[in-house]
């Protein structure tokens, strides 16, 4: 928000971004820059104020991932970590997806003073004076253990809404007319877990849909990998030894991208 961060390649998304691509792993490979805004528990709805407020900014990107987890189409009930966001509710791209999500609280945080600090639980209060500052120095990537902790088990829906899929394909087409190319990627998924997305083909072609000049999709689900469950957190979440194969697999994807 201080327009301090501007890599040649940016990534954006949830957990599956945060937790899965190493900038310093594709940067290696590359030869470019890269910096990880992943942010766990954020769908596009949210993180898309991010991206834009980082569009706004921009001089040096050459390639916008967006990763793709199977809800990423969908909607929170509830705004995820107000406490990064809330003191930047004056700020147009914040405020807009914040207010796609929760409009009466949007507003009331924007407008009526104090009022953004009842949005601040008990725990965050406490949390601001007794933990320490973190140093990022990962380029805003953290990998996860290799404790296997795998939750669903019954078959289920993604969430989805053609409104959020429709804001989704107005951004592709203004960051790609820009000469910034676009890579929609989906993360290895462990086989057992995918089985259990019942309209898992239907989000993956809808991602598919938008391909075309400067905008790419790269699908991994169907990866080797996918059936390795050492390299699995979770169902949908790699550990450090997955997550370092993967950003090398695809960083070398991303070579032919950048040369195409």
């Amino acid at each position: 928000m201080n327009h301090e961060t501007d890599a040649q390649i940016m990534l954006f998304g949830s957990s599956v971004v945060y937790n899965h691509f190493n900038p310093k792993i594709i940067s290696s490979v590359t030869g470019l820059d890269a910096y990880n805004m992943g942010f766990s528990g954020l769908f596009y709805v949210q993180y898309s104020g991010l991206m834009q407020e980082y569009l706004s900014y921009q001089k040096r990107c050459k390639v916008l991932i967006i990763g793709c987890d199977f809800d990423n189409l969908g909607k929170n009930e509830f705004m995820t970590r107000p406490d990064l966001f809330l003191a930047y509710t004056g700020n147009k791209n914040i405020y807009h997806s914040f207010y796609e999500i929760e409009p009466r609280k949007a507003f009331m945080a924007k407008y009526v003073p104090g009022y953004k600090l009842t949005l601040l639980s008990k725990a965050f209060y406490a949390k601001i004076l007794i933990d320490k500052t973190v140093i990022d120095t990962n380029s805003g990537y953290e990998a996860l253990t290799d404790k296997w902790e795998a939750t669903k088990t019954q078959p289920f829906n993604s969430r989805y809404e053609d409104h959020i899929f429709e804001l989704l394909q107005t951004a592709t087409k203004e960051i790609s007319g820009k000469g910034i190319k676009v890579v929609f990627a989906i993360p290895p998924v462990y086989t057992e877990g995918y089985k259990l997305i019942l309209n898992a083909e239907m989000i993956k072609n809808k991602y598919h849909s938008l391909v075309g000049n400067n905008v790419y999709f790269l699908d991994y689900t169907t990866d080797s990998m996918c059936t390795n469950r050492n390299y699995f957190h979770n169902f949908t979440h790699l550990n450090a030894q997955g997550a370092a194969l993967f950003s090398h697999t695809f960083a070398q994807d991303l070579i032919k991208i950048i040369h195409e």
